[in-house]
């Protein structure tokens, strides 16, 4: 027989292991909860999904990060992607059983590839990342980590303009179906739209929907917030645009009265920032910058206004002045109103012959344990750290395959400062070989930060951003102490 104590804190672990997109993590055992306090343990087991990779000319490869924890209780596990399938028992595509972050996997060929259900159990689990990369044969970039399953999407920076092609992408892995709606943004507020409501995402498969076909040929718009609502089940939906002058996934966020958008890089070209105000009265932002030297406020886009319930845009130019930077929006203090809930997203062109568009979010929180990044190569990747509060100190480490050797930097950031930071292959990796990066804070304030992977083919050069996030290897639990009378009937 289980304890009533016993069942509270099982109860406990579920609820938070579900709030972060984990499937289980296990307290020791025979154990009894102390009130009022918390301790972290290792996540055993992961799932994420991956969108169908971009249809049309381009190679898509997916590259798996294993980093594993130190509190992990297990020593043995494996990581997979499967394709998503009708049935949903597809062939896996690839397994790693053992801790790094060197194993890589081609896309299926072919304009149908689906989209893939990555899972990690026991020691593989903890931190288990995986990264979906398209090298375009127009020398464009476009990356995406592959995310947890949710109800709630917030994306800004969609285009439905001549010229451009978005697609929405609605992934379902469970075994019943998911109904949706999208909501979209311009200018004037929400548009009417019939086509997106009761949209119906089959079980274990995807729905694939231009964003242009849910529009009337009046309604296009530059600059478009997407906001995608599950009302059963659970979804991973992703947004890419491609335009004139390449594309990328736009990444999910989320409304908040403050937004940090980490990521801008230092030879930034032009940046189109996009708010949408959805609360019920105007918001009126101020806007800063954490450059190399610390904060700034930039001349001549000192705030921004939105309009209740409405999208606003403006062309910030090369806002950073060759310095990388992280943006941050908050509520003007002068104006004496309420803190009004907003998104946004960022669009990033590059300069010194760039052909590509990479797209950046706000972001709920700052790094927090730690983030990891897979499908690094020497030499393409770089960090964009920020501590936006008091200086810190980061370790950045380095994983490739079994029987390599980490390389392990660590990193001061000045207070309100930004830094760029190239992380160094391990050793052994071998020359265009993949490794995973894990970036942990290990002293003074939150850190904020993106990852940038660059390659450049003869003059051009392609591009991609994706933000750093808690890799959520842990999960906080209540402390437990050894009481055999958890036992007892």
């Amino acid at each position: 027989m289980i304890s009533r104590t016993t069942q509270s804190l099982l109860g406990a672990v579920a609820v938070l292991a579900i709030a972060v997109g984990v499937v289980e993590a296990h307290p020791p055992t025979s154990q009894a909860a102390v009130s009022g306090t918390t301790v972290r343990t290792a996540v055993q087991n992961t799932a994420l999904v991956c969108p169908p990779p971009l249809q049309g000319a381009g190679s898509t490869v997916y590259s798996l990060a294993v980093p594993g924890s130190s509190s992990a209780t297990s020593t043995t596990g494996s990581a997979t992607l499967t394709p998503v399938t009708t049935g949903g028992s597809g062939k896996a595509l690839v397994q790693q059983s053992t801790l790094g972050g060197s194993t890589t996997a081609k896309a299926a060929a072919g304009g149908t590839a689906p989209a893939l259900s990555a899972a990690a159990a026991g020691a593989a689990a903890p931190g288990f990342s995986v990264q979906q990369t398209t090298s375009g044969t127009d020398h464009t970039l476009s990356g995406t980590p592959c995310t947890a399953p949710g109800t709630d999407f917030w994306f800004a920076g969609a285009d439905s303009d001549k010229g451009s092609s978005d697609y929405i992408e609605l992934t379902n892995t469970e075994d019943t179906a998911s109904d949706a709606d999208i909501h979209i943004f311009n200018t004037a507020g929400e548009v009417e739209n019939a086509k997106a409501s009761n949209l119906d995402i089959p079980a274990n498969g995807t729905l694939s929907l231009s964003l242009t076909s849910l529009l009337s040929p009046f309604n296009t718009n530059t600059s478009l917030v997407v906001h995608v609502v599950v009302h059963t089940g659970r979804i991973a939906a992703a947004l890419h645009e491609q335009g004139g002058n390449g594309g990328d996934w736009l990444p999910a966020t989320t409304p908040g009265t403050t937004q940090l958008i980490p990521g801008l890089p230092g030879d930034l070209a032009d940046a189109t920032l996009v708010v949408a105000d959805t609360g019920s009265t105007d918001a009126d932002l101020d806007i800063h910058l954490a450059s190399e030297t610390g904060w700034i406020v930039p001349s001549g886009h000192e705030s921004i206004q939105i309009k209740a319930g409405t999208v606003t845009s403006v062309d910030l130019g090369a806002i950073t002045h060759g310095e990388p930077a992280t943006l941050r929006l908050t509520p003007d203090s002068g104006t004496g109103q309420a803190a009004v809930p907003v998104v946004a997203g960022l669009q990033v062109v590059r300069g010194s012959g760039s052909t590509d568009t990479g797209y950046l979010a706000g972001v709920a929180a700052p790094i927090g344990q730690r983030a990891t990044v897979a499908g690094n190569a020497a030499g393409d990747s770089t960090l964009l750290l920020s501590a936006t509060g008091s200086a810190a100190t980061v370790k950045i480490s380095s994983i490739g395959a079994a029987g390599s050797t980490p390389t392990v930097q660590n990193v001061s950031v000045q207070a309100g400062a930004t830094v760029s930071v190239t992380p160094k292959a391990p050793s052994g990796t071998p020359s265009g070989g993949t490794f995973a990066v894990t970036i942990e804070p290990v002293s003074g304030g939150p850190v904020y930060g993106a990852r940038m992977i660059s390659r450049k083919s003869g003059s051009s050069l392609g591009f991609t951003i994706q933000d750093l996030t808690d890799d959520h290897s842990t999960v906080q639990i209540p402390r437990v102490v050894q009481d055999g009378s958890v036992v007892l009937p």
